[in-house]
């Protein structure tokens, strides 16, 4: 039976892509992974940690993941309840890493439970940032060839207490070279890049950097069409192809709307293109998934001219205009075609839309649907500015 959970980011894999990254951590290499929310990252690291877990020969033998979840580590107590929880949840360290975190309290004389809760200890002035030192030190040694995966490694820029310091001493010292690697993800570029790749920041230059590539088209839609005929709802080719053209291959929003179409139909039905338009419709009009995003719109043009202006161009995008014309950024209530240009530089830095080349694209397909419903200018858009691409995805000539 279908199920909402199932994700196809995980049934479908970035093979050649996994290898080459295990590999270069393995030769002892840091690397940076962006990739926008919703396209897989955290999946991604699971399926990078079962091709590291193999022994490929020579002097690359098995090297163990562990995966810090950063999304709340909004201070350095908060930083060290991310490690714990890692350390807790892993299935294999999780035994000896308690034992090395047991270890370290007698040590220092702290719980770092009762640090984790940002509370005093009899009465102590404990210094967290030293505590997380000794934490990420003590973390280093549970394999003799370990990756440290951060997830979500921007949200350390709000982190006070010199994280990206602590990390670099703690983690990428000269003895840890061949021992000890790092993982760090993104979904924000320019975010990332800044902490990466300015000179004054701790760890400058020390990764290599890439995205995080597309799944496959043919192979999401085989894995599509199997899942589909499994449950007795088989999908004609046709209807595969249409859905992947409605969520551009993005992962959540094709889990999203593969389990709606999956939803609307009765056991036995051969499911058509238009039966995927109209599951695809009936989501974009029930707000299940989209609750957020008139809060999102609301919020920009309830605030100062810029964010009134980021507004305006995800109009525009998600309505088939230039960002490169100065007419449709006037239609859009725009100044000129540059306010455009770093309304979506602006919007790039958020995470809601991204770059490749001279296109411009809204990440989320749903959201950008979800727009071109609400566009202002609707049929009073002049003929030329109508566009035959998808998900908001418009070249800026």
């Amino acid at each position: 039976m279908w199920s909402d959970a199932i994700d196809p980011a995980d049934a479908v894999s970035r093979g050649e892509f996994t290898a080459s990254a295990a590999a270069t951590l393995k030769s002892g290499t840091h690397l940076a992974l962006f990739g926008p929310r919703g396209t897989g990252k955290t999946t991604f690291i699971g399926q990078l940690t079962a091709e590291l877990a193999l022994d490929h020969g020579g002097d690359a033998p098995p090297w163990e993941v562990i995966r810090i979840d950063l999304r709340r580590a909004i201070s350095p107590a908060a930083f060290i309840g991310a490690v714990l929880d890692a350390a807790r949840n892993h299935q294999s360290l999780a035994r000896r890493a308690l034992s090395e975190f047991r270890r370290l309290e007698k040590e220092i004389g702290v719980n770092l439970g009762v640090v984790r809760a940002g509370a005093r200890q009899r009465g102590m002035h404990i210094n967290d940032t030293e505590v997380l030192h000794s934490q990420l030190a003590a973390l280093a040694t549970l394999s003799p060839h370990l990756v440290v995966a951060f997830d979500e490694f921007q949200r350390l820029a709000h982190c006070p207490g010199e994280p990206l310091s602590i990390i670099r001493s703690a983690l990428m010292g000269p003895g840890r070279a061949g021992h000890l690697t790092l993982l760090l993800t993104g979904s924000l570029r320019d975010k990332l890049r800044l902490m990466l790749h300015t000179s004054t920041e701790p760890i400058w230059d020390q990764t290599h950097d890439l995205e995080l590539p597309d799944l496959d088209p043919a192979e999401l839609a085989d894995y599509l069409e199997l899942r589909f005929a499994a449950t007795g709802k088989p999908a004609s080719h046709g209807a595969i192809e249409h859905l992947l053209t409605l969520t551009d291959c993005h992962p959540k929003r094709t889990q999203h709307v593969a389990f709606h179409v999956w939803q609307a139909v009765p056991e036995g039905t051969t499911i058509d293109p238009p039966t995927v338009q109209d599951a695809f419709d009936a989501l974009l009009a029930s707000g299940r998934d989209n609750t957020d995003f008139a809060q999102i719109i609301d919020t920009l043009l309830s605030s100062d001219d810029t964010d009134v202006n980021d507004a305006k161009a995800l109009f525009l995008l998600a309505g088939g205009a230039s960002p490169g014309s100065e007419k449709d950024a006037r239609c859009y209530g725009l100044p000129d075609n540059r306010a455009t240009t770093r309304a979506l530089e602006r919007l790039r830095d958020r995470g809601y839309v991204t770059r490749t080349g001279r296109a411009w694209r809204i990440v989320d397909p749903l959201l950008a649907a979800w727009l071109q419903t609400q566009d202002p200018l609707g049929s009073e858009r002049p003929s030329a500015m109508k566009s035959t691409t998808h998900a908001g995805n418009v070249i800026d000539p």
